[in-house]
């Protein structure tokens, strides 16, 4: 009789001899669960540095990638050699609900790859994966990202000969453009069009309407926030007094109103901005750090060398002690681009603080 205790015999439940990425490669999701039941590491790579999420993600399963999601799978690796993202294999296979599933997870729609500079959307146009493109769109994908041959998404299609995904992709750019003309109180306040910006308040628009993000400058800008970038100070008054709320973050860079205003030395829409009806209490977004770089609003004036900027933002009570990612603060970062003038100013504050 042949010998069943043969040491090739597998257990738990016959699978323990197989690795988590050889059960997603056969598509053996209650063996992949079990593995993971038992604690392997779901963000473990193999030689050539996928992890299992890329693996299940490339495949186009579903049920593996939720699996390994809630196991706490890691959706921004990238693999080593050309500096893929689960997403770009989810695109490269096509799957709606993968691709869904590693955004709704915060997987970022529009990351290029390094070797190549192609997003997901990208990828999912070079695989025909019409469905992924669609999925993609849905999910705010940008059409104007161009990679690293100066080529956009739409290129790509066109390029190939693939109508039914250009024609998605230009319905949605038509789209966005539809978007930012319904922006019209950001529009109005870029402009600096103070009987407009009145007129649409008075209309009963949302004085803290967003620019929608199609790939633009503006994206995401607040009236409020793009007025202060642009220097309208009585727009900006004009916003406040309608209840504009300042401690909104604005634009891709999530700063304030104030670190609008600083960056461009507007002095007189930061002194606006300041504004209380609490005698001596300072905003707590003036003091806000940038999440890309830790700079305050008077870092940034003090980067840009505006000294009135600076004295206004020293007057509303701007902390002068904070440190940017780089460890320095405002004085620091004067002194760092040979704006004297400003470091003094900003020393004798240090000095009055400490009296």
């Amino acid at each position: 009789m042949p010998n069943c205790s043969s040491s090739f015999a597998p257990t738990l439940h016959g699978r323990s001899e197989l690795s988590l990425l050889s059960t997603i490669r056969a598509g053996d999701l209650a063996g992949a669960r079990d593995l993971i039941l038992s604690g392997v590491d779901v963000n473990a790579r193999e030689t050539d540095g996928f992890t299992p999420l890329m693996i299940a993600s490339g495949l186009g399963q579903p049920q593996m990638v939720e699996s390994l999601l809630n196991a706490g799978a890691n959706v921004l690796i990238l693999e080593p050699r050309m500096g893929t993202t689960a997403l770009h294999k989810a695109a490269q296979s096509g799957n709606r609900d993968v691709i869904a599933l590693l955004l709704d997870s915060g997987a970022f729609v529009d990351q290029q790859s390094p070797v190549l500079g192609n997003t997901a959307l990208m990828d999912a146009v070079l695989h025909k994966q019409e469905d992924g493109v669609r999925t993609l769109l849905s999910y705010g994908a940008k059409t104007s990202i161009r990679n690293h041959w100066d080529q956009t998404a739409l290129d790509l299609a066109e390029n190939d000969g693939l109508d039914s995904i250009a024609w998605l992709i230009r319905d949605k750019v038509s789209a966005n453009e539809a978007k930012v003309l319904r922006s019209d109180l950001v529009l109005a306040a870029k402009a600096g069009d103070v009987v407009e910006v009145k007129w649409l308040i008075a209309a009963g628009v949302n004085v803290d309407q967003r620019m929608a993000i199609t790939g633009t400058p503006d994206d995401d800008y607040t009236p409020l926030g793009i007025a202060s970038r642009e220097g309208h100070a009585d727009i900006v008054g004009i916003l406040k007094d309608a209840g504009a709320d300042t401690r909104q973050v604005v634009g891709l860079m999530k700063g304030t109103p104030f670190h609008e205003a600083a960056y461009f030395g507007h002095a007189d829409v930061i002194e606006i901005l300041a504004e209380t009806d609490c005698i001596g209490a300072a905003q707590p977004e003036l003091d806000a750090q940038g999440p890309y770089n830790g700079l305050t609003a008077l870092h940034d004036a003090a980067w840009h060398g505006h000294l009135d900027a600076v004295r206004s933002l020293i007057n509303a009570r701007a902390r002068l002690d904070l440190k940017s990612h780089a460890g320095l603060t405002p004085r620091k970062l004067a002194l760092l681009y040979g704006y004297d003038e400003i470091a003094s100013l900003l020393a004798e504050s240090e000095n009055f603080e400490n009296t």
